[in-house]
């Protein structure tokens, strides 16, 4: 799959980080096709416009990234998961990874790191 075709959701409470990753993609040919500030929002939406990537954070209010992942996992089993989070604590990050994320991007991030992320998963979905 290519850049162009590939669809992504941005779930992140942080205006300023769903702004900043929004530009990076688009400036990048991504097709950022939806927005949600919880996990709630955001699962809904990821069930509406199924999107090939989720950029998702951990650390969100209402319900956390951790807390959605695997009902988008379940509902969305091609969906790829970049988690997107602050938190550097070993013991949050072993636990998305054994939920099936395929990455994650710790903040704060630079342009190519987003870039680099994004372009190993997106390579690697299917057509």
């Amino acid at each position: 799959m290519d850049k162009r075709s590939a669809k992504i959701l941005l779930i992140d409470d942080n205006d300023v980080t769903r702004e900043v990753l929004r530009v990076i993609l688009r400036s990048e040919g991504y097709d950022v096709i939806g927005e949600a500030t919880d996990g709630s929002t955001g699962l809904e939406m990821a069930i509406k416009l199924m999107p090939d990537l989720i950029l998702l954070d951990i650390v969100m209010p209402k319900i956390s990234g951790t807390e959605i992942l695997p009902r988008i996992r379940e509902l969305l089993p091609d969906a790829r998961v970049l988690m997107v989070t602050a938190n550097k604590d070993q013991e949050t990050i072993n636990e998305v990874v054994k939920t099936g994320i395929h990455g994650y991007i710790l903040k704060p991030f630079n342009a190519q790191k987003i870039i680099d992320a994004v372009e190993a998963v997106v390579t690697k979905i299917k057509k």
